[in-house]
C-alpha cells in the first residue's frame, strides 16, 4: 500500500499580518537578509540596520525596512562606534518594530567588526524592554582574523546573551569545514546562507501549515523563550534510509561542534523536500523518533525523560528530486550547556578528560591568545547514543526474484527433441538429460 504523503494535506497560507521580523544589523547581517529574500521565505518581515550606506542600499528589500545609522559611512570596525550609532537612532527601530507588530524577532549579524558587534546588543536590549521573543543567529570570525577581532566578537556576545530568549552561534571555520575549501566569495556566502537559513527554518515551522502538523507560535515561544545557549545544524540526503541518515548527519556537523544533544529540553525540527509528494508521514515519523533517540535523557534513578519536539515542514524546489534537507534546533540545556561528544565513539573506559587545553584557545599573531568563544566546560563526556538499526529491504533483489522464471531459480535444465516429430507420429528421441516440455 502506497504510503499517505503529508505535503499533499498542506493548507494554502491565508495573507495575515506577520509577527515574525528577521533583521540584520551590519554588513554580514544584511546579507543574511537579503538571501532570506532570495530565498522568498514566507510570513516574515525582512528588515536591516547598518552605519554603511551603500551596503543597505544593495538590499532589495523594502525601503521603509531599511534605517541607516549614523552618517553612512560605517563604523570603522570599531564596536563601541556600532553601539554609538545604534543608540542614536534606536528610536527608529522602535518605531519600525511597533508600526510591523513584530512579537518575534531574529537578529542576524557578524560578529567581530563594528557595526555587528556593537550595534546587536543595544536592538537586543530594546526588543527585551518591548516584550519581544528575540532569538539571535551570529557568526564568529575565522581564526585567520586574529586576536583582535576575536576577543571583540567574545566580548559582543556575552553582552548580547543578557537580553536575547536563545542564542544560535555559528563558527565561521566550523561553515569552512562543512563546504570545504571555497574561494573568498563563496565562503562568506556559504555563512550568509547558514545564518539565513537557521532564522528560515524556525520561522517556517510557524508559518507553514498542515492539517496533520498544526504549530503554533505559542508553541515555539514556548521552546525559545529564556532558553538561553542553542544549537542548529542543517543536512541533506537521498536514498532509501536518508530520514536516519540525514539526522545522523546533522548531529556530527561541524555547527553542532562537537556537543550532543541529549538532555535538551526542547528540539525543532524543519523537513524541506523539492515538491508536494517528496515526503510521506511514515518518513516524518522516522526523522522525528531519530531526534528522540539522541535528545533524550536519563536521570541518576534512571528515569527515561523524552524531550519536547516541534517540528514541520516546508517545500524547497531548488533541491534534488530524492533529497531530503533537514534543519535541527536544540535548546534548554542545563547550565552547564550540551555535552561534549566523545570523539572516540564506541570505545570504552573513558570516563573524564582535561578540557584545560580545549577551554584556553590557541595562539595566532605575534603569540597572542585566541579567546574561545562558547565552549561549554563539562567534565564528562557522554558516549553516543547507539545507533538505531532497521531491518534490511533490499527492493530491487526481490522484484529481480520476481522477474526470474523458477525453473531457472530451481536450477532445472529445459531441453527440446533431438528429431523432428512427424505428422501422425507418437515417438521422438530425447536426450538422456532431465527435462521438461519445450515451453513452445
Amino acid at each position: 500500500m502506497e504510503e499517505h504523503s503529508i505535503l499533499n494535506d498542506l493548507v494554502t497560507m491565508k495573507s495575515q499580518p506577520s509577527r515574525i521580523m528577521a533583521m540584520g544589523v551590519g554588513g554580514a547581517g544584511g546579507n543574511a537578509i537579503e538571501h532570506m529574500w532570495q530565498m522568498q521565505i514566507e510570513g516574515v518581515n525582512l528588515a536591516a540596520c547598518n552605519t554603511d550606506k551603500d551596503d543597505l542600499d544593495k538590499l532589495h528589500i523594502a525601503p521603509e525596512n531599511r534605517i541607516l545609522m549614523g552618517n553612512g559611512l560605517g563604523a570603522g570596525n570599531d564596536a563601541e562606534v556600532g553601539a554609538e550609532c545604534a543608540i542614536k537612532s534606536i528610536d527608529k527601530v522602535r518605531d519600525l518594530l511597533r508600526a510591523r507588530g513584530t512579537e518575534m524577532l531574529f537578529l542576524t549579524a557578524g560578529m567581530g567588526a563594528g557595526t555587528g558587534t556593537g550595534a546587536t546588543p543595544v536592538i537586543a536590549e530594546l526588543a527585551h524592554e518591548m516584550g519581544i521573543l528575540t532569538v539571535a543567529i551570529v557568526t564568529t570570525p575565522p581564526t585567520i582574523d586574529g586576536p583582535r577581532r576575536i576577543s571583540q566578537a567574545a566580548a559582543g556576545i556575552e553582552k548580547l546573551r543578557k537580553y536575547v530568549d536563545a542564542i544560535i552561534i555559528l563558527s565561521n571555520d566550523a561553515i569552512n569545514q562543512l563546504y570545504g575549501d571555497l574561494p573568498l566569495d563563496k565562503s562568506f556566502d556559504r555563512a550568509n546562507d547558514v545564518s539565513a537559513f537557521a532564522a528560515k527554518g524556525i520561522a517556517e515551522i510557524i508559518t507553514h501549515k498542515s492539517n496533520l502538523v498544526n504549530v503554533d507560535f505559542a508553541d515555539v515561544c514556548t521552546v525559545m523563550r529564556g532558553s538561553g545557549s542553542a544549537v542548529m545544524g542543517v543536512a541533506s540526503e537521498t536514498g532509501e534510509d536518508r530520514a536516519e541518515k540525514v539526522v545522523d548527519k546533522v548531529l556530527i556537523s561541524p555547527l553542532f561542534g562537537d556537543i550532543s544533544i541529549s538532555g535538551s529540553r526542547n528540539v525543532l525540527i524543519n523537513i524541506s523536500v523539492s515538491r508536494s509528494d517528496g515526503l510521506s508521514l511514515n518518513e516524518a515519523h522516522r526523522v522525528r523518533d531519530r531526534v528522540q533517540h539522541y535528545a533524550k535523557s536519563e536521570d541518576e534513578n534512571g528515569k527515561e525523560h523524552l524531550t519536547n519536539i516541534i517540528w514541520g515542514m516546508s517545500i524547497k524546489p531548488n533541491l534534488n528530486e530524492d533529497e531530503m534537507e533537514v534543519v535541527i534546533v536544540a535548546t534548554g540545556f542545563n547550565n552547564e550547556g550540551p555535552d561534549i561528544k566523545n570523539p572516540d565513539d564506541g570505545k570504552e573506559g573513558i570516563e573524564e578528560k582535561s578540557v584545560p587545553e580545549a577551554e584556553a584557545g590557541t595562539k595566532t599573531e605575534e603569540g597572542a591568545e585566541t579567546p574561545k568563544i562558547d565552549t561549554p566546560s563539562v567534565p564528562k563526556f557522554r558516549p553516543a547514543p547507539v545507533p538505531i538499526t532497521r531491518p534490511p529491504r533490499n527492493f530491487a533483489e526481490i522484484e529481480e526474484c520476481k522477474r526470474t522464471p523458477a525453473y531457472i531459480t530451481n536450477g532445472i535444465t529445459l531441453t527440446t527433441a533431438t528429431k523432428t516429430h512427424q505428422v501422425g507420429s507418437v515417438e521422438s528421441e530425447q536426450s538422456n538429460e532431465p527435462s521438461m516440455p519445450a515451453l513452445f
